[in-house]
């Protein structure tokens, strides 16, 4: 009987080894299951990061290509107000009104050229409301004849760049707040 009892062990020895290995190698296999999914995961979030830069990337390169005109024609901008001063002159003299003709023929084309690249002159009139978001107030008047926040006199008109704002009008504005100074100016009682 004993040594049907160690051949038994015998038996049962092998097989115990052989559970245990398979239990290690399954708890290996868990562990490795884990960690891949772990890197699955990483990768998954590095290919929606690259996703996203691409698409970032594009729309900058949209946007550059848009705006890419904008630094050089603010710079071109007071050249532009200065070829309108001189357009809304009145001229008596002849000659002075050929040159004026002939500059008119030039800033035309030139806002043409402007134009057809996504800029836009809003021509801001006397008498028209003053509006915060495309005008800048240089000076408030008071001046009881006209309802407060009118454009008195206009300086520059607003240019716009596809739809963003490149330069505020440049306006003078009423007022129905009177100015001190100007009230003891015009006061003769208050002189000492």
């Amino acid at each position: 009987m004993s040594e049907d009892k160690k051949k038994v062990k015998k038996e049962i020895s092998p097989r115990n080894k052989h559970q245990q290995q398979i239990k290690k190698l399954e708890e290996e296999i868990s562990k490795l299951q884990t960690e891949v999914g772990e890197w699955k995961n990483k990768f998954m979030r590095v290919l929606a990061d690259m996703d996203n830069a691409k698409k970032q990337n594009a729309r900058d390169q949209q946007y550059y290509l848009k705006y890419r005109a904008v630094p050089f024609i603010e710079k071109l901008l007071p050249s532009l107000d200065i070829f309108g001063a001189v357009l809304r002159n009145e001229v008596e003299d002849p000659v002075l009104k050929n040159y004026l003709i002939g500059f008119q023929y030039v800033y035309s084309h030139i806002i043409e050229a402007l134009k057809s690249e996504g800029l836009e002159e809003k021509i801001v009139k006397v008498g028209d409301a003053f509006d915060e978001n495309s005008m800048h107030a240089l000076e408030a008047v008071y001046d009881e004849n006209v309802a407060p926040n009118t454009v008195l006199e206009v300086r520059n008109n607003t240019f716009m760049f596809h739809d963003r704002l490149i330069r505020p009008a440049q306006v003078t504005v009423s007022t129905n707040i009177k100015n001190e100074a100007e009230e003891e100016e015009k006061d003769p009682s208050n002189l000492h």
